[in-house]
């Protein structure tokens, strides 16, 4: 009998995650362009990141390693750009 390692359920709960996000933005039901889309794709790609070291697959590493660090990077500019958006605001009045 087959048995599912802890490391492949890590990874089907990430990939249900990326589906389930995706999904959700193609309902338009989360934006895109938001802080929460690109946290729950950090967390998703963890996951599947997490799953790779059972088996590890190079390719896959680092589609979830660049994911990881895009997603990381899209937050970091989205929170500059609200912390910098009452100043630009101000100065067009």
């Amino acid at each position: 009998m087959n048995t599912v390692s802890l490391y492949e359920i890590i990874g089907l709960i990430g990939v249900a995650g990326y589906v389930s996000a995706f999904a959700a933005l193609q309902l338009g039901q989360i934006d895109g362009n938001s802080r929460w889309y690109s946290l729950i794709n950090i967390l998703n790609a963890t996951l599947v990141l997490i799953s790779l070291s059972e088996h590890f697959n190079l390719a896959s590493a680092l589609i979830q390693i660049f994911w990881i660090l895009f997603g990381a990077v899209g937050i970091a500019l989205k929170t500059w750009q609200n912390t910098r958006q009452p100043e630009q605001t101000n100065q067009f009045r």
